[in-house]
């Protein structure tokens, strides 16, 4: 879809929906993907299953970024993702424009921090961090031969 087109489609009206589709990965363990959509939808050769999710973006600086996603056994398999992922683990979102089965994506979030609780009813609750690397104090003194000669 060309930029008016996806302008046509949003302020003129149309059939269309608004999904966000999430990919959980790991490089250890099978990727779950899923979207908040009435039907499962193919996007770059996975298939997207059809969840019942709520997802609210981050703000601009990367914080405040949540998650509530059912994991009920026979709806997906994201508790036990939960459980044998580590670290390394992956979400990538992608908040996209759905009409007549094109799917357009308009916007890309990728988050690599946070946590996640559970509750009794099976509902994955995740807290999305941001990434504060560009937030953290490095020490202004460089170590060398010259002047940490114990270690050298």
């Amino acid at each position: 879809m060309t930029d008016s087109e996806i302008f046509n489609s949003l302020f003129g009206g149309g059939n269309y929906t608004l999904p966000f589709m999430l990919k959980f990965s790991h490089p250890d363990l099978d990727s779950i993907c899923v979207v908040n959509n009435n039907q499962s939808i193919e996007y770059n050769g996975e298939i997207y299953i059809a969840s019942d999710f709520s997802y609210t973006q981050p703000e601009n600086n990367g914080t405040g970024g949540t998650l509530n996603i059912s994991s009920q056994p026979n709806e997906n398999n994201l508790f036990e993702f939960v459980e044998n992922a580590d670290h390394r683990y992956r979400l990538d979102v992608v908040g996209a424009l759905l009409e007549n089965n094109i799917i357009q994506p308009i916007k890309t979030y990728k988050h690599f921090y946070g946590s996640v609780t559970a509750d009794r009813t099976g509902r994955l609750n995740f807290q999305l961090g941001a990434d504060d690397r560009k937030d953290m104090t490095f020490t202004p003194y460089i170590f060398d031969t010259d002047n940490n000669r114990g270690n050298a």
